[in-house]
């Protein structure tokens, strides 16, 4: 395997926001300009020991979750819907390398969610998969545009389960922590859908906005 290509994937995909912050601190997932610096392991994947990939937690067969039906009404519900199924898919995305749980959702001009997906069809090309991982979203909101609503932002308030990244079979795995805090989407309706055309995310006490106003 490639080592700098890795190196790549570990530190990419926690600055494209989704894997927790256990692989890079909340300062560089934000682009805040703080002074907290990667794990070692995400940093310097070459100093991991090697494993027998045998010994590697087993890959999850999580079943393919399935789009809610609001997805595909142009209401704040289906926005809401739509960032909601984007976090709570991401767990079977990770551990499956199935990207096609997201394409439909995110725009192609979506910085964040491209570079995101090309990141997880990097991992999975490599063997890696992530254990564990799943979002809960306990409350959701939607600020529109329109009526009906044509764009707008959606905030969903989650908690992540702890996880395990194997980003390459051979060397030992990153343990990831839970967290918790908010995903801020800005969504555009495309005639047929929701499509996310960006994506952030603010960490629990880190001043988020109040979206427990809405049911997730």
């Amino acid at each position: 395997m490639n080592r700098p290509v890795q190196r790549l994937v570990v530190v990419a995909l926690a600055l494209v926001l989704l894997v927790p912050v256990g692989a890079i601190g909340v300062s560089q997932l934000l682009g805040s300009g703080g002074t907290q610096q990667p794990a070692e392991t995400a940093e310097n994947p070459d100093d991991r020991p090697t494993v027998d990939p045998a010994e590697q937690p087993p890959r999850p067969e999580l079943p393919r979750p399935e789009e809610p039906a609001a997805m595909t009404e142009q209401s704040a519900e289906g926005a809401q819907a739509t960032l909601t199924y984007l976090l709570e898919s991401y767990d079977y995305m990770m551990s499956s390398g199935d990207t096609s749980v997201w394409e439909d959702s995110v725009d192609p001009n979506c910085q964040a969610c491209v570079g995101f997906l090309q990141n997880t069809e990097v991992l999975a090309a490599q063997g890696g998969y992530l254990v564990g991982g799943a979002f809960e979203v306990t409350g959701t909101s939607f600020s529109g545009t329109g009526e009906p609503p044509a764009t707008g932002t959606a905030v969903a308030d989650f908690t992540q389960e702890e996880s395990i990244l194997v980003d390459d079979p051979s060397l030992q795995a990153v343990p990831l922590e839970a967290e918790s805090g908010q995903m801020i989407a800005t969504l555009a309706w495309d005639g047929e859908r929701w499509r996310a055309t960006d994506l952030s995310i603010v960490p629990a006490g880190a001043g988020a906005s109040d979206a427990g106003g809405a049911g997730g």
